[in-house]
């Protein structure tokens, strides 16, 4: 704390600076004044929480400082001084906040006792300030987090009216917006197991928080359940908002080798185009390509239409690929799990340019089939625990030592995933399980030639506890289970008139015609003939 004596006599001060155990009350810094004016001057400059002044002086006297005080620094204790027994100059300084009134000579005593005294009334007044500060500061923190939380409904439910009316009643200031801007960056898509970045980042966001919460030209949104997406919502002003975060990404990222980029969106109608606005600036996002240096921002300008965009979604992975992924981990056969990836990476990213959005849709594709692997090793052994999050198939797990994306690495990570998963199912199976799997493998390639010792030396077993531990398990051989796959699927193929007999019986993986159809007949009562005629 800091203190201004005020006196045109010096002995006075000096007297006041003896008696007072200043340190002991928690004044750090004593200040002395001869006059009003002087006394003003370092009240500008060094802002004293107490002030202990005379109450006349030669050139103003003790009200007119007293006067200064309550008008500009009200928050400064005021201890007057006098040699003059009047109660006027009594009731004037305490009408102005004056705390106490000392008659000269002082007393030690009474002096110390009035000091403290004021010292605890700033404190106080300090802490009751701090606590309806607080208060306040929570009040707005919920105000605005429930602000974000209305505008991410607006933005997931457009046509739901109620969080706008809702919106405006929390916070009164959005009925005065009619149009709205939005950033988008996705910390998945960032090299945040860096050290180095992630604290760039944090500074980052720090800055954001500070600039919003200051200037009130927008709001940091982060989705629950989504983790990663960062929107920013821009209203007010938005060019200076703007204009802030490139000046802010700039002066962060662009003397570091750790890539950043930010995709935002054109000018939008608020609160009907919220939605849209969004979803622009997360397009824009995901448009950035690989290989762009940053740090960047893109504007939606930049970015091409959907119908221009060639993404991995417009192309399905074909049928007969996953399939071939299946039975490879059923089986249990590293190389051909190995031959998978390589072929299932190259059909979902088949182009030399490749942006973020084509590896994003190719990480939720895998991602997807993956968890499908494990519902198929589950349905064989309810006892397998394995769970899918526990995939490492993540964007920051493909980037080199230049932190630049690498296919090989992406490459990698899917036969690393997809190894400890079939090594996991391999060693929790029991013998039942493995004949589940022989059953699963069977349906997968039901088309292919059928030998008992092939499915033996695949699965690791001996061909004949093989076949009785199979007939144990299903009721029937190995060959009459498959001959029922492949009559199911016969019966599909024989809705299609243009399809000829001979051929779906080679299709679904009989050699002979005739052998087809007496086992077709066996299983279903009809030749394949009545059974395409419904007779």
């Amino acid at each position: 704390m800091k203190v201004l004596i005020c006196d045109d006599e010096y002995h006075v001060i000096q007297a006041i600076r003896l008696l007072v155990p200043w340190q002991q009350l928690g004044i750090n810094h004593i200040f002395t004044a001869s006059s009003v004016t002087e006394s003003m001057e370092i009240i500008r400059r060094e802002a004293p929480q107490l002030v202990i002044t005379d109450i006349v002086m030669d050139d103003q006297n003790g009200m007119d400082l007293m006067s200064f005080i309550a008008s500009d620094y009200p928050s400064i204790k005021v201890i007057a001084v006098s040699g003059h027994n009047d109660f006027e100059y009594v009731r004037t300084m305490l009408t102005k906040g004056c705390t106490d009134y000392l008659l000269k000579p002082l007393e030690a005593d009474t002096l110390i006792q009035v000091v403290k005294k004021a010292v605890d009334n700033w404190k106080a007044e300090q802490e009751s300030c701090k606590q309806r500060q607080n208060l306040k500061d929570q009040v707005q923190s919920l105000s605005n987090l429930y602000s974000g939380i209305l505008l991410l409904k607006m933005m997931d439910e457009p046509d739901d009216r109620t969080a706008c009316e809702e919106l405006i009643q929390v916070n009164p200031g959005f009925s005065e917006i009619h149009h709205c801007r939005a950033a988008f960056y996705h910390i998945g898509y960032l090299p945040v197991k860096q050290p180095e970045a992630l604290e760039l980042l944090e500074q980052f966001q720090t800055r954001l928080l500070e600039y919003f919460d200051r200037s009130g030209n927008g709001i940091v949104l982060s989705r629950p359940g989504i983790s990663g997406e960062i929107f920013l919502f821009l209203y007010k002003d938005q060019d200076s908002a703007v204009a802030f975060l490139q000046k802010t990404t700039h002066a962060l990222f662009s003397s570091c080798r750790y890539p950043f980029h930010m995709g935002i969106s054109r000018e939008y109608g608020f609160p009907d185009q919220i939605a849209q606005a969004c979803q622009a600036a997360r397009d824009a996002f995901f448009f950035c390509e690989t290989q762009a240096p940053g740090p960047m921002m893109i504007c939606e300008t930049a970015v091409s239409r959907p119908d221009q965009e060639n993404t991995s979604s417009d192309r399905p992975h074909p049928h007969g690929l996953e399939k071939k992924g299946r039975s490879a981990l059923l089986v249990g056969d590293r190389q051909e799990i190995r031959r998978f990836t390589r072929d299932w990476l190259s059909d979902a990213l088949p182009d030399k340019t490749v942006r973020l959005s084509h590896i994003r849709q190719a990480i939720l594709d895998f991602r997807e089939l993956y968890e499908e692997y494990v519902s198929m090793f589950r349905r064989q052994n309810p006892d397998f625990t394995h769970d899918p999050d526990s995939c490492l198939f993540s964007y920051e797990n493909f980037l080199d030592e230049d932190l630049t994306f690498s296919r090989d690495l992406m490459n990698q990570a899917m036969n690393a995933d997809l190894l400890l998963l079939c090594d996991e199912a391999r060693q929790s199976s029991s013998n039942t399980d493995r004949m589940h799997q022989i059953a699963q493998y069977m349906e997968l390639n039901y088309a292919r030639p059928f030998v008992q010792a092939d499915y033996a030396r695949l699965f690791f077993i001996n061909k004949d506890y093989m076949c009785r531990k199979f007939k144990d398990t299903f009721g029937v051989s190995m060959l009459t289970y498959l001959n029922q796959i492949r009559i199911e699927h016969a019966k599909v193929m024989l809705a299609d008139p243009n399809l000829k007999i001979r051929d779906i019986a080679y299709a679904v993986g009989f050699e002979d015609e005739k052998y087809f159809a007496r086992q077709f007949k066996k299983l279903t009562h009809k030749t394949p003939g009545d059974y395409r005629a419904g007779g």
